[in-house]
């Protein structure tokens, strides 16, 4: 192994008592058209490959998914409120300060007492201020009202799920640990192996099964169950004091799947339609997971094209407990699936493989197929840095996390 390091209606925000440096300014949600217009703003950063209308069009195109739909994404805006504007018809669009997204999910969090929590959690994304506005802690403002506010914000398209609880919130950085860690959001393990879109040539085609869109309902589902059993399930180490995890939900997975889609049509005229692969690990294994499995007798990843940087990245990689009646029977069906998502790069011509937080089997499959200098296990220090702010019920809802936290299968799929 060769190691490497590289660096509809929206709730009215209450006032914060926090301390900021800008206590006269206000974060409340974008109206359309001021939504429309940080597009507009962050574009030149992150537009990627795609022109200017497309990169608008590839924003309301994942907007108007299951995941992102009726509230499930909020668009927020850190304003002045003595500036002059319009908040349904921006003329100035100068008075957007700062601006982000929150998109809620499902999550759970478990204790070493038994007790399981359904909560929600929120993704924070896109933090951008505009050039002018840079130097003058408008983002850092803007996310510590926001840090404090989303524990108070339950989901509102549904009142039978008012009652659901935010427990936390997540955001993936850019600009390394520091930032964030000062605000709130507590850096958490971030690294992944990376290997080439190449077979050596003593690796033959893979045996593993194609997955499709209208396979990933059953089998997301049958992961989410698995997943429940695992957090709530598995002993406690010593020092823990609570395990929260997001979990990997077909709406979730189809949400990154819009993305990939929109781009491949934009970068190659087609859409890919491999969505993973699946290998089975008993004789009598089920492609589709009857209602209540925890498909415990496969493995499978779902993974992304990520056509601008020319990877395929794992969004989930499926692994059934590992004992001693299964061990080579999990390690070769990794080790096909492997191949298999080596053979799906090759198709889409792109160069690179990648899995977030990779376990020990997943990386002991990959050395068996490329050997052990062939690969990268990469500690990130300033890109993609999973971070974390708890909201302690305990505590009166305060955003410091406290010691023992273990964020479970924290894997691509959680990136927003």
């Amino acid at each position: 192994m060769a190691p490497s390091t590289t660096s509809p209606s929206s709730p009215i925000l209450s006032s914060s008592p926090i301390d900021v440096k800008h206590p006269n300014l206000i974060l409340r949600p974008a109206t359309i058209p001021e939504r429309h217009h940080t597009w507009t703003i962050n574009k030149t950063s992150w537009a990627g490959i795609l022109s200017d209308n497309a990169y608008y069009l590839r924003e309301a195109h994942i907007a108007s998914q299951d995941l992102t739909r009726n509230g499930g994404i909020t668009y927020w805006i850190l304003v002045d409120p003595a500036a002059p504007c319009d908040p349904s018809c921006p003329q100035s669009p100068d008075h957007i300060l700062s601006a982000c997204e929150a998109i809620r999910k499902p999550c759970l969090i478990a204790r070493p007492d038994g007790e399981v929590e359904e909560v929600i959690c929120y993704g924070i994304g896109s933090v951008y201020t505009a050039e002018k506005h840079r130097g003058k802690g408008y983002a850092k403002t803007m996310l510590q009202l926001l840090g404090h506010q989303l524990k108070d914000l339950p989901d509102p398209s549904d009142p039978k799920k008012s009652h659901i609880r935010v427990g936390f919130s997540v955001l993936y950085s850019d600009i390394g640990k520091q930032f964030y860690a000062k605000i709130g959001w507590n850096p958490h393990q971030s690294s992944h192996i990376s290997f080439p879109a190449k077979l050596p040539n003593s690796v033959s085609s893979t045996k593993a099964r194609n997955v499709l869109k209208s396979d990933l309902r059953a089998l997301c589902a049958a992961d989410c169950t698995h997943i429940r059993r695992l957090v709530t399930k598995t002993p406690f180490e010593k020092g823990v004091k609570a395990r929260c995890v997001q979990f990997p939900t077909v709406e979730l997975m189809d949400w990154h799947h819009a993305r990939e889609e929109f781009i491949g049509q934009y970068a190659t005229t087609k859409a890919p339609t491999v969505k993973g692969a699946w290998v089975a690990v008993t004789s009598n294994a089920e492609f589709q997971p009857k209602e209540g499995s925890e498909g415990l007798d496969a493995a499978w990843a779902v993974w992304t094209h990520d056509f601008a940087e020319k990877k395929l990245v794992f969004l989930r990689l499926h692994i059934p407990p590992v004992h001693s009646g299964n061990q080579d029977a999990v390690q070769e069906a990794l080790r096909q699936i492997i191949i298999a998502a080596v053979q799906e790069a090759e198709a889409w011509e792109l160069k690179e493989i990648m899995s977030w937080n990779a376990d020990k089997a997943t990386e002991d499959a990959v050395e068996s197929v490329f050997g052990k200098e062939s690969y990268d296990l990469v500690h990130r220090e300033m890109d993609s840095i999973a971070s974390l702010m708890w909201y302690d019920r305990e505590s009166g809802g305060e955003e410091v996390e406290p010691e023992g936290i273990e964020w479970v299968m924290n894997e691509k799929f959680g990136w927003c």
